[in-house]
């Protein structure tokens, strides 16, 4: 892979260290769910939405960030935020008080927040054409390793320790993230007036693009069933198969290791098929095993497990997919695309564990992710005869190029 300078290479990998732990910092909580439940005698819903209020936060700030770091640069938010990581996942850790529990889990919230954008931003700058879709393959294996190591690190540790353990790795590890960022993250450039103005122009565009709002409608919904699912795993483990919490982190390897898996596949094949051919045949994956889910999740562990490695693997392809035909189609927003695409998937992540509690307790879970499923199916129709009409329209016209 070529670099746009020497230094590419270095910062690629400061830019992945850093996202890895954000992503460390939500799925690692996943698997002490019933700990945190039974620790502060809340109730599922209650405990759901420390889950999603954390990802809402981090959604709003995508918006919220990305003004200040076109105004001030990456390094003027970066350390703040992982200072007031640090603080926050020290107060989760000590206090005994769901209502201070929750507001600090929040203030980790606004801490990690700013990584995922700050990282895909300088990702899209790093890279043009191809070695961009490359890139964000190489990035999304890198980052998809905090899902497949985070709930076997927070069931074992929450095993151990409880979930107040867990808090205290955390703390450990932003505070060494705060020393190699301050050391190694290289300088802000400076950032020229005109993109402020180029930002808040890009969001009625991006909204009013056919193509470009479908891939955010599929992303918001993907990632509303991926954590859906997610927050279900482990009392759906805990109650229906009585397994304890080291088991428990153990069962998401299914889904999570082939998270990485899918980034590899996408790395190498879309260099060689069209992105068109790659977001259609995945969604038709995600599609089946959602429903596959939803109908296996109670019978038997072996054929639930099945469902989940094919649908990390689905997402591990199209997250990079999304990624790539935002920024390819949008050039001149590239980071304000990704921001758009990070706020969206972040939502989406929010509602799900918060929607998925509400529709369980009055609903089967049985229909409730098969029904899911069968949205995704039924978007993802429409979303291919669009983009075949709009794919058929280029070719009728030689001076266009494909959308893909």
């Amino acid at each position: 892979m070529e670099y746009r300078n020497p230094k590419s290479s270095v910062v690629l990998y400061i830019v992945c260290v850093s996202a890895f732990f954000a992503s460390l910092n939500q799925n690692i909580y996943s698997p002490i769910i019933p700990l945190i439940k039974d620790s502060f005698h809340v109730t599922t819903t209650m405990v759901n939405l420390t889950v999603s209020l954390f990802i809402f936060i981090t959604a709003i700030m995508q918006i919220v960030y990305g003004t200040i770091l076109d105004l001030k640069g990456s390094r003027f938010i970066l350390f703040p935020c992982l200072i007031l990581t640090v603080v926050a996942s020290v107060g989760c850790a000590v206090t005994s008080n769901f209502t201070l529990f929750l507001i600090f889990r929040s203030l980790q919230a606004l801490g990690t927040a700013a990584i995922p954008l700050i990282a895909a931003a300088t990702i899209t700058d790093l890279f043009d054409g191809n070695k961009r879709g490359s890139a964000m393959g190489t990035y999304q294996t890198l980052l998809s390793i905090a899902p497949a190591v985070a709930p076997i690190l927070g069931g074992i540790i929450g095993e151990q320790y409880n979930y107040y353990g867990v808090f205290w790795i955390l703390v450990g590890i932003s505070v060494l993230l705060l020393i190699i960022n301050i050391l190694f993250f290289p300088k802000d450039q400076k950032k020229q007036k005109k993109n402020k103005g180029n930002t808040l122009k890009f969001y009625p565009i991006i909204i009013q693009d056919k193509i470009g709002s479908l891939l955010l409608s599929l992303s918001f919904l993907n990632f509303l069933v991926y954590f859906s699912i997610l927050v279900y795993l482990p009392i759906l483990l805990t109650d229906h198969y009585h397994l304890n919490l080291n088991v428990v982190g153990l069962l998401y390897l299914p889904m999570t290791i082939s998270l990485i898996a899918g980034s590899l596949i996408f790395k190498y094949v879309q260099k060689n098929i069209s992105l068109m051919k790659v977001f259609t045949f995945t969604n038709l994956i995600i599609t089946l095993s959602i429903i596959g889910f939803g109908i296996t999740h109670k019978v038997s562990l072996v054929p639930m497990s099945l469902s989940l490695l094919v649908y990390g693997i689905g997402i591990g392809i199209l997250t990079p997919c999304y990624a790539t035909i935002l920024t390819n189609k949008f050039e001149q927003y590239r980071a304000s695309a990704m921001g758009v695409f990070n706020f969206v998937r972040y939502i989406g992540m929010a509602i799900g564990p918060i929607l998925s509690s509400l529709l369980l307790e009055v609903l089967q879970s049985k229909l409730v992710f098969t029904l899911f499923g069968v949205s995704f199916g039924i978007i993802s129709f429409f979303a291919y005869l669009l983009v075949h009409r709009t794919e058929n329209a280029s070719k009728r016209n030689s001076t266009n190029k494909p959308s893909f």
